[in-house]
């Protein structure tokens, strides 16, 4: 066998996938199965049926693999700090901060709010007792003294401070994952806030070694800082990224650029960076006289240490196990194939961390190196130039050029599936940016180590090496200006369907295993190509079954999980669409338009957007806006008053502009018939004077009228204009409102219910938000007047639907019912 270590790395791999996707396996029978496949495989290998040991080692690999996966999965979702959290959620001190000591997973973060710290929480302190209490908490750490304290919050060093704990949103939409389940997977069990940096203090250093890690980092930022940041910022992030993988002094424009163009991956330390310092080190080694066997120990060992500096992202982990194990072979005089070796990678990492199965950076690098390592060859080969070419001048030149493009089109293939379901996002630019950015990445790489190295002995040809370096990353950040020139070259995609990705690979590994029959090869051909199209083009989403749906072409109203913000999808029987806000965050820093927005809209079967209504400009309303407006192009974008001084709403006007769409201004009275459905337009009124700053009072109110069935969306309107409207709006026998404000207690007052008569009021609201919305005595009100009451933060996504005379409705959470 050729490839021996493949055979139990897959079986292995395969049972960990089933055992994360279903943890609740029963383990105690897998694990005697394990056992008895194991026997069994041992005694069939002293017998003549020998096929008996594959099937029985296959069963063993995973079922092991099915133990580490359910288990760590698990440890992560299960965690004492969350069970505790979950207990005193209900609880009257929900709302009090506690006293948190832990020990910092990685290097403080610098955001615009000021810091994130990951900690690995030991004890908790709350109600005068201290509790010992694992799980991790991500920290959000506010304030002016941050950046003055950021270099004491260094990857293990304790540290204890009072926190603000909450649970993570779990954004339950259509076409969406449970993000708490995503962040548990990557071990954080819990959000938390800091008011001030001053509260965060350092009780203990950490262990040696990771004190004299975070001392190398932190010179090699200082170094780098001062060598490549006197003649660029965004040439010293991008090299600091290069050399220690810390991306935090990157920009969002620059990280923007090169993720649409296909460049992202020469900034993450990966399989080429450790390529690229594995052959310093043994040139530098052999210069110095070590042997070939010794260099090779020496540089194994130098790569470990590097490690332990840079930290343990999937890339680097891969990278370096195989880089050790290549190295050891080395040593030890012996030789395999490739495959073997990223085999054995793979099965140590994920024995090490089973959920690093899931995470997309060890998709990416190991799906990248396994396209490349089963693709190249076959490639080269077939495309080999004859004897009597291959000694021209041109050929030399060309042949290598020709194997940075099938390496280049062959991580491509391999990566189209996850890159549409990681990030929405296709681009073909790489194909041709690569020339230029992995040879830009190598001078950057060396000239920084050289930068890194010579500082203390020669500042002056330091600096010289960091100028070297700051032209190359200007080159590879101004080569990803090819995607503005030419747009078309990238595209947002939504995440494929299941079926297709299975299609894709399906056909792939078909081709593959056909050999010399054209027949096979073919069909599996065909069906990648076909399930790659369908990838491409957006068509592989299955829309949702609506069963729950009134009539053949109902109203469809799906109210979305969107935290502490507002976003309604409003489906027309007539196949139109319109989105009322676009969610985002109170504080303005969101990713909710690309993470939620646009795969719900996608796996809704949106591919274009008719109509976008703005109902005011706080951020938890339009934060995700651009992204709808980019990726969806709306024919028209809505807005009540406007506000001139708002830049933000200067920029969308701008965008959509660009986009095509027109920009149309709604009064009070303004009337709008889309088919069967009448939008009614009943606030606000024409401004008196022009505004200096976005009011909640001055939110468009929308009514929705389909037949004897109404929908009341009143953005963020106060008790004041709620008076007017309940005099206004006409009774209907089937009423939806959703709730005014998140269910702020200044909105919803009782005259306002009761004249509007609602059987279902939806309240749009993040669990645990810092505000308290919905406000008890708002529940008490809807209570009181007998009004059914449903929460986003509860359930999750809200899906409201109508024939115009009845009404159905059922929840992220699978509850439904017909009024």
């Amino acid at each position: 066998m050729r490839h021996p270590a493949a055979f139990p790395a897959i079986t292995f791999l395969c049972g960990v996938a089933l055992g994360w996707r279903a943890p609740e396996l029963a383990v105690w029978p897998v694990a005697a199965t394990g056992l008895l496949a194991w026997a069994a495989g041992l005694a069939g290998l002293a017998g003549p049926p020998r096929r008996w040991f594959v099937v029985a080692a296959a069963a063993g690999f995973a079922s092991a693999g099915l133990l580490l996966g359910a288990d760590a999965t698990l440890a992560a979702t299960r965690t004492p700090l969350a069970a505790w959290h979950e207990q005193r959620a209900g609880g009257p001190a929900a709302g009090e901060a506690v006293l948190v000591t832990g020990r910092l997973v990685r290097d403080a973060l610098p955001a615009d709010y000021g810091a994130r710290l990951l900690v690995a929480v030991e004890r908790v302190r709350a109600g005068g007792r201290e509790l010992p209490l694992a799980g991790g908490v991500r920290l959000a750490v506010g304030g002016r003294f941050v950046a003055g304290r950021l270099e004491r919050w260094v990857a293990g060093r304790r540290v204890r401070m009072p926190v603000l704990l909450r649970r993570a949103p779990r954004h339950l939409n259509p076409g969406v994952g449970d993000q708490q389940r995503r962040l548990a997977w990557r071990g954080v069990a819990l959000l938390g806030s800091v008011k001030s940096a001053l509260l965060v203090e350092v009780v203990d250093p950490g262990p040696p070694w990771q004190e004299a890690s975070a001392a190398a980092r932190a010179a090699v930022r200082r170094i780098v800082g001062r060598t490549v940041g006197a003649h660029s910022p965004r040439s010293a992030g991008v090299v600091t990224a290069v050399l220690i993988g810390d991306r935090a002094g990157l920009d969002a424009d620059t990280r923007r650029r090169l993720q649409e163009a296909g460049t992202y991956h020469v900034i993450a330390i990966s399989g080429s960076n450790i390529a690229i310092l594995t052959s310093v080190l043994l040139v530098v080694l052999r210069l110095a006289g070590a042997p070939p066997r010794v260099a090779a120990v020496a540089a194994g060992a130098c790569l470990l240490a590097y490690w332990q500096v840079v930290g343990s992202e999937a890339s680097v982990a891969r990278a370096t196990v195989v880089a050790v194990t290549l190295l050891a072979a080395r040593a030890a005089d012996h030789r395999t194939a490739p495959l073997n070796t990223l085999a054995w990678s793979a099965v140590c990492l994920v024995a090490a961390a089973p959920l690093t199965l899931v995470d997309t950076g060890f998709l990416l690098t190991f799906g990248a190196t396994l396209g490349i390592l089963i693709g190249v060859p076959r490639l080269i080969d077939h495309y080999r130039p004859g004897n009597a070419q291959a000694g021209r001048w041109w050929m030399r030149v060309g042949w290598p050029l020709a194997g940075l493009l099938a390496a280049t089109v062959c991580a491509e293939l391999a990566l189209l599936p996850i890159a549409a379901s990681a990030f929405s996002r296709v681009t073909a630019a790489g194909l041709l940016l690569n020339f230029a950015a992995i040879p830009l990445m190598t001078i950057a790489q060396v000239a920084g180590m050289l930068a890194v190295a010579a500082d203390a002995v020669s500042p002056l040809f330091a600096g010289w090496c960091g100028y070297v370096a700051h032209l190359a990353t200007t080159g590879i950040v101004e080569s990803a200006r090819l995607v503005d020139a030419v747009p078309q070259v990238t595209r947002r995609v939504p995440a494929p369907d299941p079926l297709v990705v299975v299609g894709y690979y399906g056909g792939w590994v078909l081709a593959l295993a056909a050999g010399g029959r054209p027949a096979p090869r073919a069909a599996g051909l065909a069906l990648a190509a076909v399930a790659g199209i369908a990838i491409l083009v957006g068509a592989s989403p299955r829309a949702a079954l609506q069963r729950h749906c009134p009539g053949a072409a109902p109203l469809r109203v799906l109210f979305l999980d969107v935290d502490q913000a507002d976003a309604t999808l409003v489906q027309f029987p007539s196949g139109q669409s319109l989105l009322v806000d676009a969610a985002g965050s109170v504080r303005g820093r969101s990713a909710v338009g690309e993470r939620v927005l646009a795969p719900v809209l996608w796996r809704a079967g949106v591919r274009r957007l008719d109509y976008l209504a703005l109902t005011h400009g706080d951020p938890d309303h339009v934060g995700g806006a651009a992204v709808i407006v980019r990726d969806f192009r709306p024919r028209e974008v809505w807005e009540g008053v406007p506000v001139p001084r708002s830049e933000r709403m200067r920029s969308l006007a701008t965008a959509a502009s660009e986009a095509g769409a027109a920009w149309r201004r709604l009064r009070a009275g303004d009337n709008l018939r889309i088919g069967a459905v009448e939008v009614r337009v009943w606030h606000p009124p024409l401004p008196e004077w022009e505004r200096q700053r976005v009011r909640n009072d001055d939110s468009l109110v929308l009514e929705l009228r389909h037949g004897r069935v109404s929908f009341v969306l009143p953005g963020d309107i106060g008790a004041e204009v709620e008076a007017g409207l309940a005099a206004q709006l006409e009774p209907s026998p089937q009423r939806v409102l959703k709730v005014p404000h998140h269910g702020s207690r200044t909105s919803s007052s009782a005259a306002f219910i009761a004249g509007l008569d609602p059987v279902l009021a939806i309240v749009s609201a993040g669990r645990d938000n810092r505000f308290g919305h919905p406000h008890p005595a708002v529940l008490r009100r809807y209570g009181a007047a007998g009004v059914a009451l449903l929460e986003t933060g509860t359930v999750g996504a809200i899906d409201v639907c109508s024939d115009g005379e009845q009404i159905g409705v059922r929840t992220a959470q699978g509850s439904g019912a017909v009024r």
